[in-house]
């Protein structure tokens, strides 16, 4: 598909509002993460999956099932009768089955992922697609509760999943642009923009010198001496000139230092710039993160009180799942109305293309988009440190997205801890994520450690949630993760770690002009990756009859990361690269003349001089 692109529009300055409409959207779906995506979607399903279940080797309903543990404890493996759904001929656990619904919609995600990338790149559909898609989501979540039947639930939550996923691509893309055009960046980068030229223009009148000056030398001494000795007669002309260190033949004086002083000042605000972009992207990031923490545990404590006030019902959980819902409306109606278009380059279509219609545009660009792929891996291969970075990502997102993911159904069905207990669960997180994402940000001032030495410290710390639940299948005096002390405690770990987990390493790998692109790549490595982990959890657990082994599983996929970012990513390198390949991509778009006549130019002054 030969495609071509329209002049890059002017980007406008951002201003506090629209940095407000940003953290909007995060407060916004955020809530639908935390109170309805892994806490009470997952529970309701497999309530609703149980009630039209039968007990394992029996045909007798799972309406109340046997060995009902309290809070404190765990039935024993041998008490434990498992409740199974049937699909055909195929039985499944109902904790399994809700996490191979999750598979089924993060794979779907990762589809929808790639048709809206680019998309959000070029043209004004960037703001569009978050709004449809933030409205599609919220409703679909909306009606979850009123659905009578766990696959009607289930197609739901597969649409509201996927919606909030392409959204969140849209959102992410936003913080590069955000925070390239804040005013004291935007000030920063017009003065670099300035000395660049000022060199490039002051290396240009130099060239033009000294060959005006060869030109002039060459004619004169083949006067003299001829053309066949033209050669070593400039060279040995060139030679006096820097020996003797004598004025040019135009009468021009030795060129002063102030060149380098301007290639030295042009590296220094260069290097101040990226120092700078990179804080206070990681600032924008953390309180987005903030933001978006700060709404889950404010809805996740109304619906505390209203479980309370119900008795821990299944009416309180669908409420709940309704009440995220219209909370992700409201708030994402708000970033819809601040946060500006910033349109990228159009793409070019013919008039008989616009003539068949908005959806027929449409679709030109998710063809486009699906055409990019493959050159967007290839872009990504040839920023290494970015390619790692997604690598080492798709790891590192499936295991604590599974983690996530499998909490809430551990506790459920290994150590059957009330509706209550589960809510208080959910809740511990967001408040420990939310000190994460205050907390760790200063210790790496305090530490005065940079991106990459801030992940790989997270990275460490992260990787001993799996290893405190392997070693209890290991050793046999270890804690086997039997009671809600235990959950609860390791929860506010998780919490507290995953809070400090953010977007801005990559976003500072990205180039310019290609955001939503590689942020849908990113996507991709995420929600591509995301859905293997449920997927393979929910085998284990059918093949074992026990969760717990998926630790060794979390373990294997939490350490791949270390290394691999460790040994694969180096910032400084990076952003060059990212730099360089914004570059190279507005000379792409842009309408060149033929190069061949400069070249041909060149020649005849050659000659002309000989």
């Amino acid at each position: 598909m030969r495609v071509s692109f329209s002049s890059a529009p002017v980007e406008p300055a951002t201003n506090r509002k629209e940095i407000w409409a940003w953290y909007s959207y995060a407060f916004a779906s955020e809530a639908y993460v935390v109170v309805a995506l892994t806490s009470f979607i997952p529970i309701t399903l497999e309530a609703l999956a149980s009630q039209e279940g039968h007990l394992y080797g029996t045909n007798e309903p799972c309406v109340a099932k046997p060995g009902n543990a309290t809070a404190t404890g765990a039935p024993q493996k041998d008490e434990r009768l498992r409740c199974m759904i049937s699909f055909g001929h195929m039985e499944v656990d109902t904790a399994s089955f809700v996490m191979y619904l999750t598979s089924l919609a993060v794979f779907l995600q990762a589809l929808t992922v790639v048709s809206i990338s680019s998309m959000a790149d070029h043209g004004s559909y960037r703001k569009k697609q978050l709004v449809v898609f933030s409205a599609l989501g919220s409703v679909a979540t909306m009606l979850i509760g009123a659905m009578p039947y766990v696959w009607m639930a289930g197609a739901l939550s597969v649409i509201a999943n996927v919606s909030f996923g392409a959204g969140i691509v849209c959102f992410n893309a936003y913080l590069p642009l955000l925070v390239r055009n804040i005013e004291q960046l935007r000030f920063k980068r017009e003065q670099l923009i300035k000395i660049e030229k000022e060199i490039e223009e002051e290396t240009e009148q130099r060239l033009v010198d000294r060959r005006n000056d060869e030109d002039t030398t060459g004619l004169a001494l083949a006067d003299r001496i001829g053309v066949t000795e033209v050669t070593a007669a400039l060279e040995e002309e060139e030679g006096n000139r820097r020996r003797s260190d004598e004025p040019l033949v135009t009468g021009e004086p030795v060129p002063s230092q102030s060149l380098e002083q301007k290639k030295r000042l042009c590296s220094d605000i260069s290097e101040q710039l990226n120092e700078e972009k990179g804080q206070l992207m990681g600032q924008i990031s953390a309180r987005g993160f903030a933001s978006g923490y700060f709404g889950g545990i404010l809805l996740l404590l109304v619906c505390l009180y209203i479980s309370y006030l119900d008795k821990s019902s299944m009416w309180s959980l669908k409420f709940g799942i309704f009440l995220s819902g219209l909370w992700w409306c409201i708030f994402a109606t708000l970033a819809g109305v601040w946060l500006k278009e910033r349109p990228g380059r159009e793409l070019i279509l013919s008039d008989h293309d616009r003539k068949r219609g908005s959806l027929w545009v449409a679709s030109r660009y998710v063809v486009y988009s699906w055409n990019r792929v493959g050159g967007t891996i290839v872009q990504a291969r040839k920023l290494p440190n970015a390619f790692a970075f997604l690598i080492s990502w798709f790891f590192l997102s499936d295991g604590y997205t599974s983690i996530a993911n499998v909490a809430l159904l551990f506790a459920k069905t290994s150590l059957r801890l009330s509706q209550t207990l589960l809510i208080l669960l959910s809740l511990v997180v967001p408040i420990c994520a939310l000190m994460g994402t205050l907390a760790f940000p200063r210790l790496q001032r305090a530490l005065g450690y940079d991106q990459k030495q801030m992940v790989m410290l997270l990275l460490i710390l992260l990787v001993m949630v799996p290893v405190y639940g392997t070693l209890g299948l290991i050793l046999p005096f270890w804690p086997k993760l039997s009671s809600a002390k235990e959950l609860f405690a390791l929860a506010s770990y998780y919490g507290l770690l995953i809070g400090a987990v953010q977007r801005s390493m990559f976003a500072d790998l990205v180039p310019k002009g290609r955001e939503s692109e590689f942020f849908g790549l990113y996507a991709i490595t995420d929600k591509g990756s995301s859905w293997l982990g449920p997927l393979a959890i929910a085998a284990i657990t059918d093949a074992t009859q026990e969760i717990r082994y998926a630790f060794i599983f979390l373990l294997v996929l939490l350490s791949l990361p270390i290394p691999i970012i460790y040994f694969g990513v180096d910032m400084h390198q990076g952003r060059l690269d990212a730099e360089k390949a914004s570059q190279e991509l507005l000379q792409s778009q842009e309408v060149h003349t033929d190069h061949g006549s400069t070249n041909e130019d060149e020649r005849e002054r050659l000659l002309s001089a000989v």
